[in-house]
C-alpha cells in the first residue's frame, strides 16, 4: 500500500469536492455608494500586497476577497479591492489605535468599513456560516485523517487523528462593565481570552470553541460545549490533556444522547495514578512520549502568531469590544492559514486569475451605467461628417426665395387671443425642463410666457449608436410627442428613473 498516494488522492478527492472557489470568477460589484466622485489609492497598497503574499498566499487572499469580502460595496472613496485588502492586513499586522492606521488611511473611514465588514448583524451570520462550514469541510475527512496519522504518528500513537487543546490571547477591552477579574488570565498575569481548537495531524485546524473570558471558563467545560461528537467521527481518535479527563465521560453519556457512539477508545490522555502511587517505567516512557508527540499542536499556536499578528501575544494586545467578533476574526486567520498550509502541502495550483488581486491597478469589475457618455467612433464620426456637409451645401446653394421664413416662438397677448382658436406651430418645444419660463423682451407691452414640461418617458430607441427617448408634453396631446437625445435633457431624474426601470445598458 502507497500511503503517501492515497493521502495525496485524499487531499485532491476533498480539493475536487470543497474548493470550488478555485474556479470562481472575480464578482460584480452593485454599487450602493454611487455618490462617490473620486476614488483613492489607499497609502502603501504595494507594501500591504507583498506582506499579504508573504504570509499566507496568493490563493488565501483570493478565497478572502471572493468569498468572504464577497460582491457588496462597503463605504469609503478608496478601491474596492483595496479596502478587502486593508481589511487583511489588520488581521495580519495587527496594527491598531489612530496613529498606526492613519499612517495608511484614516482611522475613521476605516473603522466605518471595519464595522460593516465584521460587526453588521447580517453579514457577520454570513461570515460565521462560511467560515464554519469551511473549516469542517476543505481540509480533512476521517480517511485522511487516518492515513496522515498512520504515515506520521509515532508508534504509540498511530491511531490518533485529532488533537485537542485550549489557546489563550491577550486583550485590552474596551467594554468598562465588564469586571476586571472575569478578564484575567493566570497564565498571562493579564487580561486574556480563552479559545478551544481541535487539529489534525496535517497541522490543519477544524473545530474551534467560542472564546471566553478566561476566569469565566474551564478546559473541560468549554470541550462540553464545543459539542465535537457531531463533527468528529467515531473511528476519530483525539489527543487531551489530564484537565480534560474528568469530562470524558460526560462527553461519552451526552453524545449517546444525540444518537452518537463514542467511547474512552477515542480518548488518549496521560496516564495518572492515585497519591502515592508510582508510575511503571513503561507508563512514564508513554507520558513523556505522548506530551511530546501532543506539543505538536502547540506549534499551531505559533505558525497562526506569525502569520496574524493580531493574534500573536508577543506582537499584539487585542483591542476588541465584543467576544463574537473576535472569535470570528480568530476563525477567519485560522481558515487562512489552513488554506495557505493545504496549497503548500498538496501542491494546489496557481491559476492566472488567483494572482489578479496584486495587479497594478486592477479592481473588481463594476456594473456602470454612465448616462451622459456616448461612445463614438470612426464609422459614427464619417455618417455626422457626410450628413452636415450634405446639410450645409444644400444651403449654400439655395436662393434667397426659398430661405426658409423663421417664425418668433413668442409673441403678444393681444395676438395670442386672436389666433386663440389656431393649433400650436410648436413641432417640438425648445425646453424640457420641469417648469421653465422664457420671457418676451417687448417694451411698452405685457409679457407673454409659454411653458413646457415633461409629463413622461414613453419610449426608447437606438439610432447611430445614440439613444433617443420619446417624451409626452404634459398638457399636450400624444399627436405632439417628441424623440429627444439624452444631451437635449437639462434636468435628469425622469430620465435616469426610466433608464434603471428599463434595465438600459447605456455606454
Amino acid at each position: 500500500m502507497n500511503i503517501d498516494k492515497l493521502i495525496t488522492d485524499e487531499a485532491n478527492l476533498i480539493v475536487v469536492n470543497n474548493w470550488d472557489f478555485l474556479n470562481y470568477n472575480w464578482p460584480i460589484i452593485h454599487n450602493k455608494y454611487k455618490h462617490r466622485t473620486i476614488i483613492k489609492h489607499i497609502d502603501y497598497i504595494n507594501i500591504i500586497k507583498k506582506k499579504l503574499l508573504n504570509k499566507i498566499g496568493y490563493i488565501a487572499v483570493f478565497y478572502f476577497l471572493i468569498v468572504l469580502y464577497t460582491n457588496k460595496e462597503y463605504p469609503g472613496p478608496y478601491f474596492e479591492i483595496e479596502k478587502g485588502l486593508f481589511l487583511l492586513y489588520h488581521l495580519v499586522s495587527g496594527i491598531s489605535g489612530k496613529e498606526e492606521i492613519d499612517k495608511y488611511i484614516p482611522q475613521s473611514t476605516f473603522h466605518y468599513f471595519y464595522k460593516k465588514f465584521w460587526m453588521d448583524e447580517d453579514n457577520y451570520k454570513r461570515l460565521s456560516k462560511i467560515v464554519n462550514d469551511s473549516l469542517n469541510n476543505m481540509f480533512s475527512n476521517v480517511r485522511l485523517r487516518i492515513l496522515s496519522a498512520h504515515k506520521w504518528n509515532p508508534d504509540l500513537f498511530k491511531h490518533v487523528t485529532l488533537i485537542l487543546d485550549g489557546h489563550d490571547s491577550r486583550i485590552n477591552y474596551t467594554d468598562t462593565e465588564i469586571k476586571h477579574s472575569r478578564l484575567y488570565s493566570y497564565k498571562f498575569k493579564k487580561n486574556g481570552l480563552r479559545t478551544q481548537f481541535t487539529s489534525d495531524m496535517n497541522d490543519m485546524i477544524l473545530f474551534i470553541s467560542k472564546s471566553n473570558f478566561c476566569s469565566d471558563s474551564s478546559d473541560g467545560t468549554m470541550f462540553l460545549n464545543m459539542r465535537l461528537y457531531n463533527k468528529m467521527d467515531n473511528k476519530d481518535t483525539i489527543a487531551i490533556d489530564g484537565g480534560y479527563t474528568l469530562f470524558v465521560e460526560q462527553f461519552i453519556d451526552k453524545s449517546s444522547e444525540k444518537g452518537y457512539e463514542f467511547s474512552h477508545d477515542n480518548f488518549v490522555y496521560p496516564i495518572r495514578k492515585n497519591p502515592g502511587e508510582s508510575l511503571s517505567i513503561s507508563e512514564d516512557h508513554f507520558n513523556k512520549t505522548f506530551g511530546s508527540f501532543r506539543s505538536k499542536i502547540e506549534n499551531q499556536f505559533s505558525e497562526l502568531g506569525n502569520k496574524f499578528y493580531r493574534f500573536n501575544n508577543n506582537k499584539s494586545v487585542t483591542k476588541m469590544d465584543n467576544i463574537k467578533f473576535y472569535n470570528l476574526q480568530f476563525k477567519v486567520a485560522c481558515l487562512l492559514k489552513n488554506i495557505q498550509k493545504f496549497t503548500e502541502l498538496f501542491n494546489v495550483p496557481v491559476l492566472p486569475h488567483h494572482k489578479l488581486w496584486e495587479s497594478e491597478n486592477f479592481e473588481f469589475p463594476v456594473e456602470k451605467r454612465l448616462l451622459d457618455i456616448v461612445v463614438s467612433n470612426d464609422k459614427q464620426n464619417r455618417e455626422k461628417l457626410n450628413k452636415m456637409v450634405e446639410l450645409q451645401n444644400s444651403f449654400i446653394h439655395m436662393n434667397i426665395t426659398e430661405t426658409p421664413m423663421i417664425i418668433d416662438e413668442y409673441s403678444d397677448i393681444e395676438d395670442n387671443i386672436e389666433n386663440n382658436n389656431s393649433s400650436s406651430c410648436d413641432d417640438l418645444p425648445k425646453t424640457n425642463e420641469k417648469s421653465k419660463k422664457r420671457k418676451v423682451k417687448n417694451k411698452g407691452k405685457q409679457k407673454a410666457y409659454k411653458s413646457y414640461e415633461i409629463e413622461a418617458i414613453v419610449n426608447h430607441k437606438l439610432e447611430n449608436n445614440i439613444y433617443q427617448f420619446l417624451v409626452k408634453w404634459k398638457d399636450y396631446p400624444e399627436s405632439d410627442n417628441s424623440w429627444l437625445a439624452i444631451d437635449s435633457f437639462n434636468e435628469k431624474s425622469m430620465l435616469k428613473e426610466y433608464i434603471d426601470n428599463n434595465n438600459i445598458g447605456i455606454l
